[in-house]
């Protein structure tokens, strides 16, 4: 019988955290699933860890050799059978009743193709760290340019809408990124914001690893599928966003960015007077306004005192003031 979803998970010499993550999916409370594991050439114990399992849901795939995380995950949508494909990464944590609510999430919204959730970032021991929120319902709109919209091992994506669209082998960092891209030219992608991935963060980590050049990457991918004409560094900028950023500034960027995506910038604009508001209030203290309405104050006496024609101060010699 075909299943409801198809999980898919490639691994490459990941028998640390491997068995959590598997056991996080077989505990789901859905259970209509076929757990695809993609075992990309490992040389340590990835491939017994796999195999201990009895499970008949457990489809393991092995690759001759290391192939790299987007030729495997392209073998694993290859292979599935499921309405929905689920992302999972093999040092992450599903909750248990993560597919069970992005599966009647993705029924109840049929014009979606792919969606995501919240995550908690957890570190080696499974402590967490802190939280990962992504834009949802109407913020998808105009932050869905935003590297990346969807956590990845957090989505679930629909086979009708995927159709022949697989991951570009070509990069590096930034599949998920680009797929998103392509898939909403045509159709929406959203987030559920719960919290149902444990997400985690250690030294071996490809977000700790290789930042500078998931920028790069990512940029290359906006630049290609949004046609957006803007500098890397303009980009850099627009992903940063610091909380210390003036205003007219942050303004001015949007703008830009609206423009490049051919966007209105109404969309960003209510999110640019918001921003506006907390920074003043951050940055302009008592004595701050003060000091500012003392200075407007000067400037306009200086403006406004009387001169005589020849320049002095009401009649008087400016040399011989006190």
């Amino acid at each position: 019988m075909t299943p409801k979803v198809s999980v898919v998970m490639s691994v490459y010499n990941g028998e640390r955290y491997l068995r959590q993550a598997i056991d996080s999916i077989l505990g789901q409370t859905c259970t209509d699933f076929e757990f695809i594991i993609i075992d990309d050439g490992s040389t340590d114990a990835t491939a017994d860890v796999i195999s201990s399992y009895g499970d008949p849901r457990v489809r393991l795939i092995k690759n001759g050799e290391n192939l790299g995380l987007t030729r495997s995950l392209n073998i694993g949508l290859d292979a599935a059978s499921g309405e929905y494909v689920a992302r999972m990464d093999s040092d992450d944590v599903s909750l248990p009743e993560r597919l069970e609510k992005q599966v009647a999430y993705m029924d109840e919204h049929p014009e979606i193709a792919a969606s995501g959730t919240w995550a908690r970032d957890i570190d080696q021991e499974g402590n967490i760290l802190s939280s990962k929120r992504v834009p949802f319902g109407k913020r998808m709109n105009y932050d869905f340019w935003r590297p990346s919209p969807l956590i990845h091992p957090a989505t679930i994506i629909r086979v009708t809408h995927l159709g022949d669209l697989r991951y570009d082998s070509r990069i590096k960092y930034g599949q998920d990124y680009d797929l998103w891209l392509r898939l909403i030219k045509k159709y929406k992608i959203d987030n559920l914001p719960e919290y149902l991935l444990l997400y985690r963060v250690h030294n071996d980590s490809i977000t700790r690893i290789s930042w500078p050049e998931q920028l790069r990457s990512a940029y290359e991918v906006f630049y290609r599928q949004t046609g957006g004409a803007i500098s890397f560094e303009l980009f850099v900028e627009l992903v940063s966003l610091a909380p210390n950023l003036n205003p007219i500034r942050r303004a001015l960027l949007t703008h830009r960015l609206a423009r490049a995506l051919g966007r209105p910038y109404f969309r960003y604009l209510r999110e640019d007077i918001l921003y506006a508001g907390n920074w003043l209030r951050l940055h302009l203290t008592f004595k701050a306004i003060k000091f500012r309405l003392l200075n407007i104050a000067y400037h306009l006496w200086q403006r406004i005192r009387p001169r005589t024609t020849n320049g002095s101060l009401n009649g008087k010699d400016p040399s011989r003031l006190p």
